[in-house]
């Protein structure tokens, strides 16, 4: 009984101790890549507010579209992005664009090419 619960206690131990290598790996990580937060913040509202200048949002909207462009520009962060996962990321925003703004608002998007392609590169 006594090797029962040794046994359990050092797996115990084992799994703590490789649990906090990786947390301890995934913030050195984020920290190599030069992710800045408030910088992606602010870029995102940023596209936010270009967006709600141009076409009228609710609040829900623009808290997801924020949240979308936040996304965004932390994949973009990423030195290592060829050109043409860019395309299909700005293919991906555009159409989630697309799909969370009404009809009408969307003809007056395709109006304007130069703000959809700055909201989606």
């Amino acid at each position: 009984m006594k090797k029962i619960i040794a046994i359990l206690v050092i797996m115990l131990g084992f799994s703590y101790a490789a649990n906090a290598q990786q947390r301890a790996t995934k913030a050195t990580t984020t920290q190599q890549q030069g992710v800045d937060e408030a910088a992606i913040k602010k870029a995102a509202l940023k596209d936010v507010t270009a967006l709600s200048e141009f076409i009228e949002l609710s609040e829900d909207q623009k808290k997801n579209f924020k949240g979308l462009f936040e996304n965004k520009h932390r994949i973009l962060a990423d030195k290592n992005l060829s050109q043409e996962r860019k395309d299909i990321l700005a293919d991906a925003i555009e159409a989630k664009i697309r799909g969370n703004v009404p009809q009408d608002q969307v003809a007056k998007l395709d109006d304007n090419p130069q703000l959809m392609n700055i909201l989606t590169h």
